[in-house]
């Protein structure tokens, strides 16, 4: 007599009418499914027999981050929030350039045999990205953490709050008796933290009653490069700014050796305010005020929005924004008489 063959994963997907990446967490005791879904997946395993003819077929869950490059200190905290939330609830994580992600790839992760990958989560996809779009197809679940814009986005999204945060860093430079204020952006015309920072500097000035003056703006790229030549462009002004805003903290580095070069001291003769809060804020000399964004929470919520999308919830693709939160460190004071 011929035996059975054993029931795979797929095959107690099938019978309990759920999703294969549910019956994994089932298998591994995760949480994030509910009491009714467990009672049905138990139920298959138990009609299935699978427990006693796979002794040994549990095997951790798999989510998979992409990311554009791994040449920035926020992407690595990114990376650090997102596997501390994935291994609190039994996932392993995989890291993958945008570049080398293939349609090929993704399927062979999702076939019941493979039955590894979980969901994606796409760190930063620039607008229009076709990653978001691949990922439908395949039906793979997926979550953008601090895409370029959310316009049409089409997957759900968690960001920091960019122009709460950028208002915040203005106001602060305003409240100190600034009021020739440059700022370096991030791709300012682009959909998404650019746009934001700088549509918060142009409300921060508007309300206390400055202009925007088109010299005092410079549109970057969030580099610590495109700090130091921009930040140039702007200390070599006939008048230069008492203070400058920059999109992210590498400018703000950037800005910094452009003042050293210029034998500026910081704070004494400008004001620097960065926005990220990478671990090398703290280090620099003076330390960097800066906007401190939520890594840890951005990654938490990510992983849970994933999982939701899992368990059939949280089908609509919500755009959430996380609190920023000024830190005020020794790159900023009133300026000189």
């Amino acid at each position: 007599m011929t035996a059975s063959p054993r029931p795979r994963i797929a095959d107690v997907a099938a019978v309990a009418g759920v999703s294969v990446p549910t019956v994994s967490k089932v298998l591994n005791g995760r949480t994030h499914v509910s009491e009714a879904t467990r009672a049905k997946v138990q139920q298959a395993l138990e009609e299935l027999d699978y427990s006693k003819r796979n002794p040994s077929a549990v095997q951790p869950g798999m989510l998979q981050l992409v990311v554009n490059n791994f040449d920035s200190p926020w992407v690595l905290a990114a990376m650090e929030g997102v596997e501390t939330a994935a291994d609190r609830l039994g996932y392993e994580v995989a890291y993958v350039r945008a570049a080398h992600v293939t349609a090929e790839r993704w399927r062979k992760l999702r076939e019941p045999s493979v039955n590894r990958l979980d969901g994606v989560l796409l760190l930063a996809p620039r607008s229009g990205s076709p990653l978001v779009a691949l990922a439908r197809s395949l039906r793979i679940p997926a979550v953008a953490i601090d895409p370029e814009g959310t316009e049409g986005l089409a997957i759900p999204s968690v960001s920091p709050a960019s122009f709460s945060g950028a208002l915040a860093a203005v106001g602060h430079l305003l409240a100190q008796g600034h009021r020739r204020i440059g700022i370096i952006t991030g791709r300012k015309h682009s959909p998404g933290h650019g746009r934001a920072r700088y549509a918060a500097y142009a409300a921060a000035l508007h309300e206390a009653g400055l202009p925007v003056l088109p010299e005092l703006v410079r549109d970057g790229d969030f580099s610590i490069e495109s700090g130091m030549r921009l930040g140039a462009d702007l200390l070599d002004l006939p008048e230069r700014p008492t203070a400058i805003f920059t999109g992210s903290d590498l400018q703000a580095l950037g800005v910094m050796n452009a003042a050293a070069q210029r034998s500026l001291q910081v704070p004494g003769d400008l004001s620097i305010v960065g926005f990220d809060d990478i671990a090398q804020a703290a280090l620099t000399s003076p330390p960097l005020t800066t906007v401190r964004q939520p890594q840890a929470q951005l990654a938490s919520m990510a992983v849970g929005m994933l999982l939701d999308q899992q368990d059939g919830q949280g089908a609509a693709p919500a755009a959430l924004e996380v609190a920023t939160e000024l830190v005020v460190r020794g790159t900023t004071a009133p300026p000189a008489a």
